[in-house]
């Protein structure tokens, strides 16, 4: 915005809009994270709620593979829905309804009763219901992230992007501790035991009511950034310009080359991030010898320095640019595999050797995260950004979603506990081939809605960062 001789400039209240955006965005990821492991690590003990003894361990092991992987599936469709509803309505709308829906889905879940009273339809039924909840979450980062990043200062968005991606280990940490404080008054065992009649229960009606409270906090604090406010001002009449299709932008248009870049690269990240967060508590479950409660101390513990170490990581990626960032984290998949290996041979057996090898390889295998919520907000212009960053970003969960069958046919020609460095091996590919493909991002004027964006061209600054006049004079 330009001013005239003797304006008088002072900078909007973006500083406050960006704390509270951001912050708002980390509280909405650590939801979404919170709800992916809670089959994973919150419903684990109690699976004998769902499922008999007797079932085929082929059948319970594709089961228990749908129950996590159905989410993941349906964050796509997600990400179209609130994506689209995110560049129409606001992204702070599309947030609300997509966690409060969440919220309810994982309110229904707590209800859900057991095999004993539904048969298998038991957990057919939980199958289904995570599906849903899956469409809602993938409207949570559509929303919330975008509209973070451009109430970011651009030279904040690397820490900041850090910040928001806080709330996946930080998730992981509070689910586990929950998990634990409630086995030790309900104790897990067979279906009649307390922890699979009621205990489970507690971390998911958790999980309903802090979605809930996080769309009405959202509702409140959290205001649509002054870039898609002027976007909303476009009409078709009266010489506006029309707005574009984002589905078609993205998959025919001239942001598909975009799409395919944000794809491949976020592809390699979920694969290196299962192999290295989602597939490793099983692993050292069978081969470190430590009993059930010290493994999940284990795993608190490592990921609270991947808290730490995230902000830190989004910081290094504003300094040396988001492409070798991006390529450096698929050079430390490829190191995370001879540290996954001790695992898997069992020489690492104690407490401390323990944890400090799970959060080497937490370090090694998800430093992306750290930059991600800014890399994907950057590469689509903002007609189109919360519908280009859901799609990336949730489209590219659907492949690496089936590690567990990867790794059990992967069984055939070497131990199961090896089979997920071949993952890890994977993603670090694709993180080198998707960092290096694309272009740099770290510059590009997230108030811009020109074609130089496709290439990461379009330089300048946010509207945190833009002088606003005040006063004037001749």
């Amino acid at each position: 915005m330009s001013a005239s001789t003797g304006a008088a400039v002072v900078y909007t209240k973006a500083s406050k809009e960006e704390r509270r955006s951001v912050f708002g965005a980390s509280l909405g990821f650590f939801i979404d994270m919170f709800d992916i492991y809670l089959p994973v690590i919150a419903l684990a003990p109690a699976l004998a709620y769902f499922m008999p003894d007797s079932m085929d361990p082929g059948t319970k092991a594709i089961l228990v593979g749908l129950i996590f992987a159905a989410t993941l599936i349906a964050r796509p469709i997600g990400s179209i829905i609130f994506g689209r509803l995110g560049d129409r309505i606001g992204r702070k709308k599309a947030t609300v309804i997509a966690v409060g829906g969440a919220g309810v889905g994982t309110g229904i879940i707590a209800l859900l009763p057991g095999y004993e009273q539904l048969g298998v339809f038991a957990v057919v039924l939980l199958i289904i219901l995570r599906f849903i909840d899956g469409v809602f979450l993938g409207g949570e980062y559509t929303g919330a992230v975008p509209l973070a990043m451009e109430h970011s200062a651009r030279s904040h968005r690397g820490r900041n992007a850090g910040l928001i991606a806080f709330g996946f280990p930080a998730a992981y940490v509070v689910i586990s501790l929950l998990t634990l404080l409630v086995l030790q008054f309900a104790p897990a065992g067979d279906p009649l035991s307390a922890y699979s009649q009621w205990g489970w229960r507690i971390a998911f009606g958790f999980g309903s009511i802090i979605s809930i409270a996080f769309a009405i906090y959202y509702s409140r604090t959290v205001h649509e950034s002054p870039e898609w406010q002027k976007t909303a001002a476009i009409t078709v009449v009266g010489g506006g310009r029309k707005k574009p299709n984002p589905i078609k932008e993205l998959l025919t248009g001239k942001h598909r080359v975009s799409l395919a870049q944000a794809f491949l690269l976020m592809t390699g990240v979920w694969f290196s991030s299962n192999a290295s967060i989602v597939i490793l508590p099983s692993t050292i479950a069978t081969t470190s010898g430590l009993s059930a409660v010290d493994t999940s101390l284990a795993l608190v513990l490592a990921f609270l320095v991947v808290c730490v170490a995230y902000p830190l990581f989004g910081m290094l990626s504003q300094r040396i640019g988001r492409r070798a960032f991006f390529a450096w984290c698929g050079v430390g998949s490829l190191v995370a595999i001879p540290f996954y290996l001790l695992f898997a041979s069992g020489t690492v057996t104690g407490f401390w050797a323990v944890t400090a090898v799970i959060a080497t390889v937490a370090l090694l295998g998800v430093p992306a995260f750290g930059a991600i919520g800014a890399y994907m907000a950057e590469r689509f212009p903002i007609s189109i950004r919360a519908t280009g960053y859901g799609i990336g970003y949730s489209l590219a969960l659907i492949i690496p979603s089936f590690y567990a069958f990867y790794t059990a046919g992967l069984s055939a020609i070497m131990p199961m506990n090896y089979a997920p460095t071949v993952l890890l091996g994977i993603g670090a590919v694709l993180l080198i081939i998707g960092g290096l493909w694309s272009p740099e991002t770290k510059d590009v004027d997230l108030g811009a809605d020109a074609d130089d964006i496709i290439g990461g061209r379009s330089v300048g600054t946010n509207s945190a960062e833009r002088p606003t006049t005040v006063t004037s004079s001749s």
